[in-house]
């Protein structure tokens, strides 16, 4: 699976170039999981850097600014994107005689169009227009849908396959920066103990915690059942932990542990058979 950089997401629609290298900070992340892969590549037209920033200021602009360390990450790891190869318009795949429409504009000759002949996804920059969504595309009478990627949770929620991404790794990306943190799972944590159908539950409920508005609601919610985990001494599989353990149901008699700091729940275990809930213990794997 390859990625083509949509070079029509960036028409100067930042204020400045610091909002402009802040909003790079999806951008860079999605490379890396992409790249990590070691599979996919990313495709990108020769001249990328023509592409204006500002009313103003284009990419190549950069090396002019001067800007705090990890802006100029930022800024060092785009550049390196952007000046190394594949580079789609080097063997153009899609008929340039042909009128490839999104909107009402005609989008041949650029990313948009060579995405639907590549069947690939756009890597697109922060924008109203193509942030995390599909677009229509139009050739002909016929319409390809084409997925526009911002941020890594919709890259990890539609890719995660084509990438290789294990369960423990697309839970960590799928909830980066929200209330459920899950950062501290591992392969005997229980996610890849689940079927597939129990994952899926799993991530409509995460998701609903996530969009909780307050903890207190997290509280009055009588399907989540958010309360104290009670652990029976040795056999008890978070001794050690001087956090306060707490859980809450995602199916039925299943269980997610893991603790509250700060404004985040820090997921710690994922139960398939409630054998924790029931006897406060939990087998460990190893």
């Amino acid at each position: 699976m390859d990625f083509i950089l949509n070079e029509k997401s960036l028409y100067g629609q930042f204020e400045d170039v610091e909002t402009f290298l802040k909003s790079l900070k999806n951008n860079i992340r999605c490379f890396d999981i992409i790249h990590r892969s070691g599979k996919s590549r990313i495709f990108k037209t020769t001249n990328f850097y023509e592409c204006a920033i500002t009313e103003d200021m284009k990419i190549r602009d950069l090396k002019n600014q001067v800007n705090s360390d990890e802006l100029l990450r930022f800024q060092i790891q785009l550049t390196e994107e952007i000046y190394t190869k594949p580079y789609w318009d080097e063997n153009v795949q899609h008929d340039m005689d042909e009128e490839y429409m999104w909107q009402n504009e005609n989008v041949t000759a650029t990313a948009l169009a060579e995405a639907v002949v590549h069947k690939s996804s756009l890597l697109s920059f922060d924008s109203d227009q193509y942030r995390d969504r599909v677009l229509c595309i139009q050739k002909g009478d016929r319409d390809y849908k084409v997925l526009s990627i911002y941020s890594p949770g919709y890259l990890a929620q539609n890719h995660s396959k084509d990438l290789s991404i294990g369960r423990c790794e697309e839970l960590k990306i799928l909830y980066e920066g929200t209330r459920i943190d899950c950062s501290l799972l591992e392969a005997k944590s229980g996610q890849d103990f689940l079927e597939q159908h129990e994952y899926e539950q799993l991530k409509k409920t995460l998701d609903k915690f996530v969009r909780h508005e307050s903890w207190e609601s997290i509280d009055f919610d009588d399907g989540l059942e958010y309360k104290k985990y009670h652990g029976s001494g040795k056999s008890d599989w978070f001794t050690g932990y001087p956090q306060t353990i707490m859980k809450f149901r995602y199916s039925g008699k299943q269980r997610v542990f893991g603790y509250r700091k700060g404004d985040r729940f820090r997921v710690l275990y994922i139960e398939r058979d409630h054998k924790t809930s029931d006897k406060g213990s939990i087998l460990k794997f190893v």
